[in-house]
């Protein structure tokens, strides 16, 4: 997931560029982002000098991976996370329904649905647990009579 922040419209409010920096890395972490784009623009470069500032605090470094200048536009900033992986979570159920594992197909996370009760199941629908990617797996039984999954992004039109 990648998120964007153009601070032209607000370049000349000091307090509110400081908000909306901290607002974009909280969301940033909160939802899970890979990457974020910001824009300070070109102009002097007094306020990519102020974003440059923000970002390298120890508070907020310490949130994020690395940033990048872009090479083409210099006017434009990328900033990169690294987040840990929580550990999946596993419902308490007694029942004891088989389940199949797949590499979702957007982050490579595991995902999880029941295993088909035939060969002629439908694919099975879910949202990755770590990037939120709706994945449908497909479901094949190998030589052996075992069930294998594999994933593929499945966005449906609204």
């Amino acid at each position: 997931m990648k998120l964007k922040l153009d601070l032209h419209p607000i370049y000349s409010d000091t307090v509110k560029i400081e908000h909306a920096l901290q607002a974009i890395i909280d969301e940033a972490v909160e939802k899970h982002a890979t990457e974020v784009e910001i824009i300070p623009g070109k102009g002097s470069g007094a306020l990519k000098k102020s974003v440059l500032r923000f970002l390298n605090r120890p508070e907020i470094k310490a949130r994020y991976h690395r940033i990048d200048k872009d090479s083409d536009n210099w006017g434009r900033l990328f900033v990169y996370f690294r987040h840990e992986r929580p550990e999946p979570v596993r419902s308490k159920s007694n029942s004891v329904t088989p389940m199949i594992t797949a590499a979702c197909a957007c982050c490579g996370d595991e995902v999880t649905v029941p295993e088909p009760n035939d060969e002629y199941s439908q694919p099975g629908h879910i949202d990755c647990p770590w990037c939120g990617s709706p994945n449908r797996i497909s479901f094949r039984f190998d030589r052996s009579g075992q069930v294998r999954g594999s994933a593929e992004l499945d966005y449906l039109e609204s």
